[in-house]
Order: C-alpha cells, then structure tokens, then sequence
C-alpha cells in the first residue's frame, strides 16, 4: 500500500497525532485513537487545543504512515493528493505512506475512529489478487462507502485490539496485532473488491489501464522526473501516444499532471519550515534554484519565497 515517500522530508510523523488517555500506543509503531465509546457524547474536535494545528492551517502535510480513518458521525472535509473528499456516516478514509494531505473542514458532532501505523509495520499481502484491488482502488479513490454492518465488522476489529492492548498482563500483543492487522487489510480488500469490479466494468478500455498505471508511476517518481519522455518510457510507450492517451481519459494534459504532483510537493515542503529553498529545489531535482523559481511561479502565481512567507 505505500507510496513512494522523499527521505529527506518529515512533515507529519505517526508520533506528532494528537490522543486522548484513551487511545492505544504500541511501540510507536501503532495508534487506535478516537471515539470508540458510543455511551459517551463525541468529543467536539473543533474546540480541543491538540487539534488546531491540524484543522486551522492552510497549509498540507506530508504524511509519513498509513491509516484506516473511520467516521462514525458528523462530517470531514479533506484534501488528499489533489482529490477532494467528504467523510460523512460509516466512509472509511484509507491513507498511504507517502500522501500529502489536509483537513478542510469537520463538524463539531463529527465522530472519528482511527488505526494509523508507521512504514516498517508490514502487512503481507496473501495473494496477488489483494495486491491488484487493493491497488487499482486506491489509484482511483481513498473513500470506501461502508454499509451499518460493514461499518460494525470494522469496528468490533477496532474494539478488539483495543481492549487487548490496553490489557497490561497480555504478553504477546505483537503477535496478535499482526493478526488483527491481517484480518483489517483482507477484510478492506474484500470491501473495495465489488468498486473495483465495476470501475473495470465501466473503465474497461486499454487508454484507463494506461492513465491509471501513468498516475501511479507519477506518484513514485515526481520528485526526481517531470518530463513525459520519462513516464513514457516507464510504460513502454512513445511521449506522443502517452500525452494523447492522457488528455482523452482526463481531459487535461500528461504536463498538466505532472506540474500538478510536483508543486503540491514543493508547497508542502516549503511550509514545512525545514528547509531553504535552495535545498527544495535540489529535493525535487531542478537544475538550480533560479529555475526552479520560474517554474513555481509560472505554476502558483508568486514565488517561493514569497509563498514560503504567507
């Protein structure tokens, strides 16, 4: 499930997640946070002081974990990797290592439940089947639309590994939230195998396989490449059949797209505060950092610099 990530950027770590005395932490390798306890009114996330630097910057992040983001009430409104998305009762929001994201909007009755894990937790894929769905979904989507069953299976898996982590005398937690862990991802795959099924249904055509499989490689390699030539190679395909096929699927150009993945990279990097932007534009592979400038302005309609101070 992950996403090719830049090493050298650390917007958003699993340990920088605000939690209650509620929230389950193992290893610092794993979080189960949020309102689990349906007897207890929501916590009204718009007014708890951990969370405001989450829901009132304007700015993304680069996240640098997964997570299953289950709503269970109310509303959220978030941006992930351009895609615009809105949470809302039993979506469950799936994020890849490596996705650049931001909170919008939420709703003060808005309930949320979460697993985030950090890169080097493993979940095995069984089968080259999950491989596939699970990878044709999320080149498409991060919202799965679940059903009060589907949303209960979810959640009784939630409530378990809860109640075993929190069980000081229990030996071998590591062992069973692999287990868990395992269940959650075959249980996910299953979920997303029917939006699959029906998007190939739908898609069918050669020209979508070749967009989708553009966008992923785009994905992993646009901080280092930006020109169509290379994505073209990537896919054994001339730059001319590749931009035609792009722009009849799409509707924009192969450029477009990729000018689009690498300032959205740049913006989160620049308002990390990390680093200069000398040491950006070396990040993302531009000749020089005067170059780089022509092509964010060119882009965003202001400089780095002057970004970098709004």
């Amino acid at each position: 499930m992950a996403m090719a990530e830049n090493p050298n950027f650390d917007a958003l770590n699993l340990t920088s997640i605000p939690f209650d005395e509620q929230a389950c932490i193992f290893e610092n390798r794993f979080i189960l946070a949020g309102d689990l306890d349906e007897t207890k009114p929501p916590r009204d996330l718009t007014r708890d002081p951990s969370m405001l630097p989450f829901l009132t910057t304007p700015y993304p992040f680069k996240i640098q974990f997964a997570m299953a983001h289950l709503c269970l009430n109310g509303s959220m409104r978030v941006r992930l990797n351009l895609n615009e998305y809105e949470l809302h009762r039993n979506s469950l929001l799936i994020v890849t290592p490596g996705s650049i994201g931001q909170c919008l909007d939420l709703s003060p009755d808005c309930r949320i439940v979460l697993i985030a894990l950090s890169n080097d937790y493993v979940i095995t894929e069984n089968s080259s089947e999950e491989a596939l769905i699970v990878r044709k979904f999320l080149s498409q989507q991060s919202i799965l639309q679940l059903t009060d069953a589907q949303t209960a299976d979810i959640l009784a898996i939630y409530r378990t590994l809860h109640n075993k982590l929190r069980q000081p005398d229990f030996r071998f937690k590591d062992g069973l939230l692999r287990g868990y862990l395992q269940v959650l991802y075959s249980e996910i795959c299953q979920l997303m195998a029917p939006y699959v099924e029906r998007q190939d249904a739908r898609q069918g055509s050669r020209k979508r396989q070749i967009f989708d499989r553009f966008i992923e490689e785009l994905r992993q390699h646009c901080t280092m490449e930006r020109s169509v030539g290379f994505y073209a190679e990537q896919l054994c395909l001339t730059p001319k059949y590749l931009s035609q096929v792009v722009y009849a699927v799409s509707g924009r150009h192969a450029g477009e797209w990729i000018c689009d993945y690498v300032i959205l990279e740049a913006k989160a990097l620049l308002k990390s505060g990390q680093y200069t932007i000398q040491q950006v534009s070396d990040m993302l592979n531009f000749a020089n950092q005067s170059f780089f400038g022509v092509y964010f302005k060119k882009a965003v309609g202001c400089s780095p610099t002057a970004y970098k101070e709004l």
